[in-house]
């Protein structure tokens, strides 16, 4: 047999290249299939106009309920590239804001938005999604170290550094009940951002995470979404866990 090997592979080399493209096919043939009509999970025609309910709760108690409108307001520029603008009367119960996306056949990417803060735009433009996508396959959407938060979150006179990433994870398709109805075979995405931040006082580094879950139906959209935000005690800043959930309310209108 080990003649028979020598014979084969007769250098290193050659048999880690056979190697390779044995590996590379078996990782095809068990990789699943790419979501069909995956564009189709984030219409984005002018016009159209999204309205959800939210609520806001800090551990078990529930601190807010409000309305956020979404609409594709048009197309304008951002950095020499054509973008759509989408705004929003209300998302999270922080007031009016526009958000700028540009697409195309192999990704959504995210320009920034309207208002801003100095750290956002250290991370834009990032990705938002990758096509095709694959059930039970994650990709990354930003991945940034030494940003500046633009916070002194130790009191120390020194303005923080962060180090943020950011993945999204196809968990598959789910029934979804929300006001506007019932959705068979939404998509399910599930995102994790973590920012890290090493405090200048003494080098400690804590953890901010942000876990979402959203479920898109085909040609509608955003029917659901959950957020959970947890930020780490510092200082005399409380460790605190925030919920916001949207819910679609009604069908999409153009």
């Amino acid at each position: 047999m080990t003649q028979d090997l020598k014979y084969y592979f007769k250098t290193p080399l050659f048999f880690y290249v056979l190697l390779g493209i044995f590996l590379n096919a078996l990782t095809s043939a068990n990789a699943a299939p790419p979501i069909k009509d995956a564009g189709r999970y984030f219409p984005d025609d002018i016009g159209l106009t999204w309205t959800y309910e939210g609520t806001i709760e800090e551990k078990i108690q529930q601190i807010a309920t409000y309305t956020n409108i979404t609409t594709v307001k048009g197309t304008t520029k951002k950095d020499g590239v054509k973008v759509t603008t989408f705004t929003e009367s209300n998302k999270g119960n922080q007031g009016p804001s526009e958000s700028y996306f540009s697409r195309n056949t192999d990704s959504i990417v995210y320009h920034g938005g309207e208002p801003t803060t100095a750290f956002e735009e250290k991370l834009v433009p990032y990705l938002v999604m990758q096509f095709p996508l694959h059930e039970g396959e994650s990709f990354t959407q930003v991945e940034k170290k030494t940003i500046p938060f633009g916070a002194d979150l130790d009191q120390d006179g020194i303005e923080e550094l962060a180090e943020v990433k950011a993945d999204i994870t196809v968990a598959g398709y789910e029934t979804v009940s929300v006001p506007a109805g019932i959705f068979k075979d939404a998509l399910k995405l599930n995102g994790l951002m973590t920012i890290k931040f090493t405090l200048s006082k003494d080098n400690t580094v804590v953890e901010l995470t942000d876990k979402t879950t959203t479920w898109f139906a085909l040609d509608l959209g955003m029917v659901k979404s959950l957020e959970t935000v947890e930020f780490p005690e510092i200082g005399t800043i409380p460790k605190t866990s925030t919920v916001i959930k949207e819910v679609l309310k009604s069908l999409p209108e153009k």
